[in-house]
């Protein structure tokens, strides 16, 4: 405090002088025409110019959020782009795509179509593996099929991926039936051969030939009715009451590349109402 009044004391002259300049500046500017305008004109530029400053610094320190934006919009465009160029490209590649699409139209029903990325024919639970998953739509229990038939049914499912559960594994259970009449049985694999599958529990009232196309019975919210499955290569009685029947299977596991995850929409609906049924 003490060295601030020294410096006080020390600068009066200095001080006073820049009082009187200022007084003799306000006087000059409020008696004078002329230098008035002048000041004011003054004045003027000297606040537009902070102003322009100011607004630019703000103007600035905003371009990193408009950056920000496009960036994002840009990632988003580009996104967008390489999504369209895969599905176009997909379609291009997959050249039964508008074949399976008319047939799924047939059947009412829509589908994802995934591709296969991994797949395994010589174990006794064998499993294939999906580019598609959760995110696109694909949840577990839904059927798989390509042209040529059945595939199998989604057993897991991840956010990109999913892995189905294929004709081609000894815990496969598919419902299916001779396609010119018969009871629903049970489609089932033993192993072995991947081309050679066996419908069980058909009974002996029905008429079963060798040839007999065998598709999926329609008696689950799983798979549509009419599905081709393969065809009768054999048949024997395999009790008094049952058909023991061998199928060749249409679908070449060992050549899967594109295939359709088929969604119903009231499949969660059926599903929950015939568990009611069962509970009571």
């Amino acid at each position: 405090m003490k060295t601030l009044i020294r410096f006080l004391l020390k600068s009066k002259t200095f001080f006073l002088f820049l009082f009187l300049q200022i007084v003799s500046l306000i006087l000059i500017v409020n008696y004078n025409q002329f230098q008035r305008s002048r000041f004011l004109n003054s004045s003027n530029a000297v606040v537009g110019g902070i102003y322009e400053f100011s607004y630019s610094v703000s103007e600035y320190f905003k371009l990193k959020t408009v950056n920000d934006n496009l960036a994002r919009e840009n990632a988003e465009l580009r996104t967008l782009l390489y999504a369209q160029e895969n599905e176009l490209n997909f379609i291009k590649q997959d050249s039964n795509y508008q074949k399976r699409r008319n047939f799924a139209i047939e059947k009412d029903y829509t589908f994802i179509t995934a591709k296969v990325i991994n797949a395994s024919t010589n174990k006794h639970k064998n499993y294939i593996t999906l580019n598609k998953g959760a995110e696109d739509g694909v949840r577990p229990n839904m059927g798989v099929i390509n042209t040529s038939g059945v595939i199998g049914i989604v057993h897991y499912v991840s956010a990109h991926f999913s892995v189905v559960l294929p004709i081609l594994n000894t815990r496969s259970q598919i419902s299916a039936k001779v396609k010119n009449g018969g009871n629903a049985g049970s489609l089932v694999w033993k192993g072995g051969d991947a081309r050679k599958a066996f419908l069980e529990q058909v009974p002996l009232y029905f008429h079963v030939e060798k040839g007999d196309t065998v598709i999926t019975s329609g008696n689950s919210s799983i798979f549509p009715e009419g599905i081709n499955i393969g065809i009768v290569r054999e048949f024997r009685k395999e009790n008094d009451n049952f058909y023991f029947i061998e199928v060749d299977l249409f679908t070449n596991f060992n050549q899967l590349s594109y295939v359709d995850v088929i969604s119903f929409r009231n499949a969660k609906e059926q599903r929950e109402l015939e568990k009611k049924e069962e509970m009571e």
